[in-house]
């Protein structure tokens, strides 16, 4: 029986100053590396041992994973695992979208699955790269993996819900850790949400 161990990055400026991005490439804050210290106490406590460490090659997810590697292995980093391209809408709040992109929203209200942001992506294709990553894994092997709140609820959405009807019903927290065994290699189960936040 394998596990699948995911861990959110720690907070960035971003984060807290509640903007869109995916793409935008910045580091965690320090509010961030003290999540991530934390993430790495909670994995020796809690004897949560892994045989691979996989990270978003994006900085955010890479500082966390260097944190978090309290066995201080080779850190395999790959896009696929990248969180979401929200294209034209990086780097916005909420109310400026709504301000410059009126009809943009309204799309995307309309059908927030398959909505491909301007020079983005959509949750859809999203969702596709990460099971494309998931499927590339070695299940019977205990994989740490260091990504995104997108990422990690696409994953969580696609093995216990209808592809993407489950995407918004997780909150995984900055620093984060989520353990999924796998039963004879193949069956999830969630054994471990937001551990340690």
């Amino acid at each position: 029986m394998g596990k699948l161990i995911l861990v959110r990055h720690g907070q960035t400026d971003m984060n807290k100053d509640q903007l869109y991005y995916g793409k935008i490439d910045v580091p965690i804050n320090e509010v961030g590396r003290e999540q991530a210290k934390k993430a790495c106490e909670n994995l020796i406590n809690l004897k949560i041992d892994y045989d691979k460490i996989y990270s978003s090659n994006q900085i955010r997810a890479y500082e966390t994973a260097t944190i978090v590697n309290y066995k201080n292995i080779e850190i395999e980093k790959n896009e696929k695992i990248q969180e979401m391209n929200f294209g034209i809408f990086e780097g916005l709040k909420y109310k400026d979208v709504m301000e410059k992109f009126p009809e943009e929203m309204e799309l995307l209200k309309k059908d927030w699955k398959t909505y491909s942001y301007i020079t983005g992506e959509s949750p859809f294709q999203l969702q596709k790269r990460v099971v494309e990553f998931l499927n590339s894994i070695d299940k019977s092997k205990n994989n740490l993996v260091v990504t995104h709140w997108g990422v990690i609820c696409s994953l969580l959405s696609w093995l216990f819900s209808n592809e993407l009807d489950g995407y918004w019903k997780f909150q995984v927290e900055n620093g984060g850790i989520v353990v999924i065994n796998f039963v004879d290699n193949d069956y999830p189960v969630l054994c471990g949400f937001n551990i340690g936040v």
